[in-house]
């Protein structure tokens, strides 16, 4: 009977342990424009539909924040950089068999419009500089880096 237990108690940790293992796999933009961006990754067409950006969404209220909701941090990227895209889903597969049309959408948003509008009238009226819509199988086809050329 011990060795009945052993056997299932190993069984049930490796079984946990080999479900629960996180994907590494990283969503890059490539910045090939002349200008500083921001990549957003989407469940559909629109920007806002992620729990990253809770604070910007249409009647969020500021009074109700708590001290654990720290605002996301959008990360540049420069002309000529590569980076990581940080809203990306912890398991892809997972990710793109939920979406209604298997496509995740890529949102480019310039630097000098959130400088001009801000982050608050960006997610509001849904603008952007450039939308790619993406299937795993693209995805994993250009090696995970996307290019945005500006146009």
């Amino acid at each position: 009977m011990l060795q009945v237990k052993i056997f299932l108690s190993l069984f049930l940790l490796i079984t946990f342990y080999s479900c629960d293992k996180l994907d590494d796999r990283e969503l890059r933009v490539k910045n090939n424009s002349d200008k500083t961006i921001y990549s957003i990754l989407s469940e559909n067409d629109s920007m806002n539909h992620s729990g990253f950006y809770y604070e910007y969404q249409q009647g969020f209220d500021e009074n109700k924040k708590g001290d654990y909701d720290t605002p996301f941090i959008f990360q540049e990227i420069r002309k000529g950089e590569t980076a990581a895209n940080h809203d990306r889903p912890r398991y892809w597969e997972h990710y793109f068999n939920r979406l209604e049309d298997r496509k995740a959408r890529l949102f480019i948003i310039q630097k000098d419009s959130v400088q001009k509008y801000g982050w608050k009238m960006i997610f509001k009226k849904n603008s952007y500089s450039k939308k790619y819509g993406i299937t795993m199988q693209q995805l994993d086809s250009l090696n995970r880096t996307i290019g945005y050329d500006g146009k």
